[in-house]
């Protein structure tokens, strides 16, 4: 008789560690399957819209202001890329970039160059501050060394989180093909389009393990209070 309790005793523990493993499994999977979309969520940051607008007003120098003085109605378009895009003729147009920046790419100095067709000329914000601002007649032709035809806007120290580039431009008429690009601490030359500004939002790989693993223990830890 008391050799059969030892075994049923034997075989409860062993079925509690059974169940106690299979559980600290599920939760391990579930931390890592709720990083997955924190990871997710972090590289699907960055959003670009165009906006075009008649001009029924007279263009004064500050873009920003003449932008919303306008009476016309606003044409707006979601963008993957800003290079390529053509306005319209006779109109203001603003360009709104949305993105993030993780603490992996933070302190970077960064440059954001616009080559927009304003007749009018334009002006380039960061966060609602001015960089820059021209009032002559910008075409750059497609060539990017035509500096002085380009709206450009200089971050020494880029800072984490969530950013806004703005331009504000005006054109008379003939539209032509513009572009957009942005460089990190001297690098290549990136297009300004969401998929590269996605990366400037993705998770060093050990900051995320590090959280996973703390989220496991957590999890853990509670189901052993429980």
């Amino acid at each position: 008789m008391r050799l059969l309790r030892r075994r049923t005793s034997g075989q409860g523990r062993n079925l509690k560690n059974s169940t106690m493993k299979k559980s600290t499994s599920r939760t391990f999977f579930a931390v890592l399957l709720a990083s997955g979309f924190l990871a997710a969520s972090a590289v699907h940051a960055a959003s670009m819209t165009y906006e075009t607008r008649a001009i029924t007003s007279p263009v004064s120098g500050n873009y920003q202001a003449d932008w919303s003085s306008q009476a016309s109605s606003v044409t707006s378009s979601q963008l993957s890329d800003f290079n390529g895009s053509v306005g319209a003729n006779s109109s203001y147009d603003h360009l709104s970039v949305s993105f993030n920046v993780a603490a992996a790419a933070a302190g970077s100095t960064a440059i954001f160059e616009l080559a927009p067709d304003a007749g009018y000329g334009g002006a380039l914000y960061l966060d609602g501050l001015l960089l820059d601002a021209k009032n002559t007649d910008l075409w750059w032709g497609g060539n990017w060394d035509a500096t002085g035809q380009l709206l450009v806007a200089s971050i020494g120290n880029l800072a984490a989180g969530n950013h806004v580039l703005e331009a504000f431009w005006a054109e008379g008429c003939c539209n032509g093909a513009q572009g957009g690009r942005y460089q990190l601490n001297g690098g290549n030359w990136q297009a300004l389009s969401v998929s590269n500004l996605d990366s400037l939002a993705v998770p060093e790989p050990a900051s995320l393990a590090l959280f996973g693993l703390g989220l496991f223990g957590l999890a853990v830890g509670r189901r052993k209070n429980g």
